[in-house]
C-alpha cells in the first residue's frame, strides 16, 4: 500500500471512514424500530457475511481491484463501528 498512488490510498481511507459512518448512522436507526430490530440485526449480519464470502472468492488474485479493496474497507469500517457501538451500550 505504501507504493500505491495517492488516489488509491484516498479511496481506501474513504472506504474505511464511509463504512464507519454507515455503521454509526445505521445502528441507532435499526435499534429504534422495535418490530424490525431483530430482523435488522440479521440483515446486517447476512450483509457482512456476503461481503466476506465475495472477498474469499478472489483471495488468490495477486492484485485485487480497487473496488474490491474499497468494499472490504467499507466492511471493516462498518464492523468497527458495530463493535464500538456494542461497547458504548455495555453489552
Amino acid at each position: 500500500m505504501l507504493q500505491a498512488s495517492w488516489r488509491r490510498r484516498v479511496v481506501l481511507i474513504l472506504g474505511l471512514t464511509g463504512g464507519f459512518f454507515i455503521g454509526q448512522v445505521g445502528i441507532p436507526l435499526l435499534s429504534q424500530l422495535p418490530p424490525l430490530s431483530d430482523f435488522g440485526a440479521l440483515v446486517v449480519l447476512v450483509a457482512c457475511e456476503v461481503l466476506v464470502r465475495l472477498r474469499s472468492l478472489g483471495a488468490n488474485v495477486a492484485n485485487p481491484s480497487l473496488l474490491r479493496q474499497a468494499l472490504d474497507n467499507i466492511r471493516v469500517g462498518f464492523l468497527f463501528s458495530v463493535v464500538l457501538e456494542a461497547f458504548k451500550l455495555g453489552s
